[in-house]
C-alpha cells in the first residue's frame, strides 16, 4: 500500500506541482488549501506518512499544523515550505524534526527532502543521551497546569497531562517548574500524542536555555532517576 502524503498550500499552482511530484515518488496524496481543511484530513481514519505544508495558512501557519499533525500521527514526516528564507522559521522547523524549504524550489529539491525528512528526527536529536523512566508520581508545574514526569534525559523530558490540563495548541515553549527542587527551566515541545488508558496526553520535548546552574541541577535530577535506561 502506498504511503499517504498531505499537501497544504493556498497557492493552487504550487499545491498541484507538489502533489504531482509526490505522486511520482509513489505517494497517495491528499490536498488542502487551508488550515481547517487540513485538520479534517489529519483527524480522519487514514494514516498520513508525510505532511508538506506552507507557512502561510491564514490565522495559523504551517508550524501550527505540524504540531497538530505530530499529535495525531507521531511518526509523520514533515516538510515546511516558505515564500522566502527565514532563519527563525527554519530553526523552529528543525526543532520539530522537519525539513524547511524556501521558494522557489524545484521538484528535485522536494524529492531530496521527501526522502531525507523523518518524523523521528527531532526525537533522535533530543535523545543524544539515554532516557530514564521516572518512578512514582513526580509532578511538575507547567505554567498554570500540572503534569507528571514520565521519563527524562540530559536533553529533554516526557510529561503526562490529564486531558483537562493539556493545551493542544502546543506553544513553542513551556515553562517547567519543579518546586521540590527549586528548579525552573523551559521546554520546547517536539511531539504529543493522546493515550486512551489512562485518558491523558503525553508531550515530549527538549530542555532549552542558557541558565547553567539550572541545567546542572536538572542533570543531577536525571542522574538520580535510576530506574531504567532505554
Amino acid at each position: 500500500m502506498s504511503p499517504t502524503a498531505l499537501v497544504v498550500d493556498a497557492d493552487l499552482v504550487q499545491r498541484d506541482a507538489t502533489t504531482r511530484t509526490l505522486r511520482d515518488l509513489g505517494y497517495a496524496t491528499l490536498a488542502a488549501s487551508s488550515f481547517e481543511e487540513a485538520q479534517k484530513h489529519l483527524s480522519g481514519p487514514e494514516r498520513i506518512a508525510l505532511l508538506v505544508a506552507d507557512v502561510r495558512l491564514g490565522a495559523f501557519n504551517g508550524l501550527h499544523l505540524a504540531f497538530r499533525a505530530r499529535s495525531r500521527h507521531p511518526d509523520i514526516r514533515l516538510i515546511i515550505t516558505d515564500h522566502g528564507f527565514d532563519s527563525t522559521l527554519e530553526s523552529e522547523t528543525r526543532r520539530l524534526g522537519g525539513a524547511y524549504l524556501a521558494r522557489p524550489f524545484s521538484a528535485e529539491d522536494l524529492t531530496v527532502l521527501a526522502a531525507r525528512s523523518s518524523g523521528d528526527g527531532a526525537a533522535a536529536s533530543a535523545r543524544r543521551w539515554p532516557r530514564k523512566s521516572v518512578g512514582g508520581a513526580v509532578m511538575a508545574a507547567v505554567g498554570a497546569r500540572q503534569a507528571q514526569i514520565v521519563d527524562v534525559s540530559y536533553g529533554g523530558l516526557c510529561l503526562r497531562f490529564s486531558r483537562e490540563d493539556f493545551d493542544q495548541s502546543l506553544p513553542a515553549s513551556l515553562p517547567i517548574e519543579l518546586s521540590t527542587l527549586g528548579l525552573s527551566f523551559t521546554m520546547h515541545p517536539v511531539w504529543a500524542r493522546e493515550d486512551a488508558s489512562p485518558p491523558s496526553w503525553r508531550c515530549g520535548g527538549e530542555v532549552v536555555g542558557d541558565d547553567r546552574p539550572a541545567l546542572t541541577l536538572w542533570r543531577e535530577f536525571v542522574d538520580s532517576a535510576v530506574i531504567r535506561s532505554f
